[in-house]
């Protein structure tokens, strides 16, 4: 009997050691079983399909009073041709495929949580245009029986008729940015390498900012990565992670990683003191209790970044509590464009001058 007792205890010792170093991996597991769609994306009616002649399928344009027009104080406007697409994240976590476009709750975390956090980089410089389209829910990423691949086809044919509607209300020969973030980044990423490199479009590509994502060097297409401050023609990315090990991301192929404190495409180290400001937020999801959800308070030199040699960013030191959601592997994804706002918004403002 002592011995079946010593059994049973070095069976459940291991369960919980083996519990306890897979415990992202069955934490994806119990959240996928939680919200993965209960038929195939055949068997699943598509929503509605967005007519993005209709300003009502627009999260942000420039006719728009949206989230995406604030700025933190202090920060002025100085307004060039450049005009930015942007390609907003996940933001449905819904039991179909593919996000109905009137589903309120992605929607109101688009607005108040990307317009305002990531989005308002572009708009000391720039008209903002990002289209609602029909996103792929959360589960796609989990996916592995191919319905997840077919729910993100559907999102980015969405993004390449919203292209086409953003194209036709520019100017001729208008200059443009795209830029997104996560699930947009993917798309923006795809849209780059199809439909602009290559073609006409391409002179007038001001830059990619292709934040949040796994891009490779080889999803580029013909598009350089950009290696100084004021390159245009070019694309920027980055996944940031607290400390110098872990991220969301990585895999066999080295990750396009542009430091935002040098902008460079390099492994340099870069300290908090090139960190012209961060602006955190509680959670991304729904507001919490008292929560001031417009509130953009601006701290400088918390973060100080270095590209690792798999091409994730590290924040070696993070020096703010203003930032405190996480995803595996010590992930700050949803704070890719937050922890160095200030940077980015003079950036986006420099390259803009420099391609005109």
């Amino acid at each position: 009997m002592k011995k079946v007792l010593i059994g049973i205890g070095v069976v459940l010792a291991l369960a919980i050691i083996l519990g306890y170093v897979n415990r992202q991996s069955l934490f994806i597991f119990l959240m996928g079983s939680q919200i993965a769609p209960e038929q195939d994306f055949v068997q699943m009616p598509a929503p509605t399909p967005p007519n993005y002649s209709l300003d009502e399928n627009w999260a942000a344009l420039p006719s728009k009073d949206d989230p995406s027009d604030q700025m933190p104080e202090g920060v002025a406007r100085t307004a060039t041709d450049v005009a930015v697409f942007f390609v907003h994240p996940t933001s449905y976590f819904g039991k179909t495929w593919n996000q109905p476009l009137g589903d309120a709750d992605a929607n109101w975390v688009v607005d108040q949580r990307v317009l305002r956090h990531q989005a308002s980089v572009f708009n000391g410089c720039c008209d903002i245009f990002a289209p609602r389209y029909r996103q792929a829910t959360f589960f796609s990423f989990m996916d592995q029986s191919g319905n997840g691949t077919q729910a993100l086809a559907l999102a980015y044919a969405d993004i390449v008729l919203a292209f086409e509607e953003f194209l036709n209300r520019l100017e001729q020969d208008q200059p443009f940015i795209v830029a997104g973030h996560s699930q947009g980044t993917r798309h923006a990423t795809q849209l780059v390498r199809e439909k602009i490199t290559g073609t006409e479009l391409e002179v007038r590509l001001v830059a990619a900012y292709l934040v949040g994502f796994s891009v490779t060097y080889g999803q580029l297409g013909t598009l350089p990565a950009c290696d100084s401050p004021s390159q245009t023609g070019c694309a920027v990315g980055w996944n940031a992670m607290d400390g110098e090990s872990g991220g969301a991301f990585g895999g066999p192929e080295k990750l396009l990683c542009t430091n935002p404190l040098t902008w460079r495409d390099s492994g340099d180290y870069a300290g908090h003191h090139l960190n012209t400001g961060a602006i955190g937020f509680a959670t991304y999801g729904a507001a919490l209790e008292g929560e001031d959800v417009s509130a953009m308070t601006v701290e400088a030199g918390i973060a100080d970044a270095k590209c690792m040699d798999d091409g994730q960013l590290a924040v070696p030191n993070l020096r703010s509590e203003s930032f405190p959601q996480r995803m595996g592997g010590s992930s700050m994804h949803v704070y890719d464009y937050s922890l160095f706002h200030n940077n980015v918004r003079e950036n986006v403002a420099l390259r803009a001058r420099a391609w005109e």
